[in-house]
């Protein structure tokens, strides 16, 4: 069993290390080994990253978009065709996983196709564990269920249930598509309670410049909303009411952060869910 991590690089040099020392520290599964693929997005070289004890833990492999900014589905698509294991997974170069993660997902994806972990939200430079929980769901949830999780997540796949490629057309939310897809074909989600994963708020990070993160995203729902591509029209009509809410959700984010400034969009989440 070897687990494929792919971390897409746009100027990461700064903490990618980061990444890379959190899925070398992982325990695993007897019998099971890594493989991190971290591919370039802004065309400068990462391998002096693959530091001797990082290759000890862990097959490491650099690649590239051959682009500058081409962005990070096309950085995941590379990583992709080039991985190797059993299993799949995707890390943002400046989050981290805790030393568990793989050891207890892995087996949960080996038997339900698609496992993730909570996700404890903290400010990007602390190493403290804890912090707030991205998702709280937990147990097995269908594939509908799946798509009232808000926020990013980062499941395992294995890798049967992944049959498509990252949208690169998209250049915000466009892990919605990519996970419900992968999520379809294992038939629902494992949601293992523990947070075994630092989510990293950044904030001159793509996904937290306000208001231009809002603004993106509501172009990329109404793109996602004009080119459904469900394997039926009651899986659209399901698509669409998710899009249409996530939609309705990042509106009424951008209203509270005119008020608040200091609110990013996971802790609106938790205070709208909590409400």
């Amino acid at each position: 069993m070897k687990l494929s991590v792919i971390i897409p690089a746009h100027r990461a040099h700064a903490f990618i290390g980061d990444a890379l020392d959190s899925i070398a520290a992982q325990r695993l599964p007897p019998g099971a080994s890594l493989e991190v693929i971290v591919v370039s997005d802004d065309g400068t070289d990462y391998t002096a990253h693959f530091t001797p004890r990082r290759q000890q833990a862990m097959q490491c492999l650099a690649a590239a978009t051959g682009r500058v900014a081409a962005g990070a589905s096309a950085a995941r698509n590379v990583g992709m065709r080039l991985a190797s294991g059993t299993f799949f997974s995707f890390l943002d170069a400046d989050d981290v996983w805790l030393p568990e993660r793989a050891a207890t997902l892995l087996p949960l994806a080996a038997t339900h196709g698609a496992a993730v972990c909570t996700m404890a939200i903290t400010s990007f430079g602390t190493h403290a564990q804890g912090g707030e929980a991205v998702v709280s769901a937990q147990g097995r949830l269908t594939p509908e269920e799946f798509l009232q999780i808000d926020g990013g997540i980062c499941p395992v796949y294995r890798r049967d249930c992944i049959t498509q490629a990252w949208d690169e057309d998209l250049d915000f939310a466009e892990d919605v598509l990519f996970n419900h897809a992968a999520v379809r074909n294992a038939d629902g989600l494992y949601v293992h309670p523990a947070p075994l994963m630092q989510y990293r708020i950044r904030q001159n990070s793509a996904s937290h410049q306000m208001p231009r993160a809002s603004h993106r995203a509501e172009k990329a729902y109404a793109r996602m909303l004009s080119r459904l591509s469900g394997t039926s029209a009651n899986e659209n009509a399901v698509l669409a009411a998710c899009l249409q809410r996530k939609r309705r959700l990042n509106a009424a984010y951008l209203q509270a952060w005119t008020q608040n400034p200091t609110l990013h969009f996971e802790q609106f989440v938790r205070q709208t869910a909590a409400a």
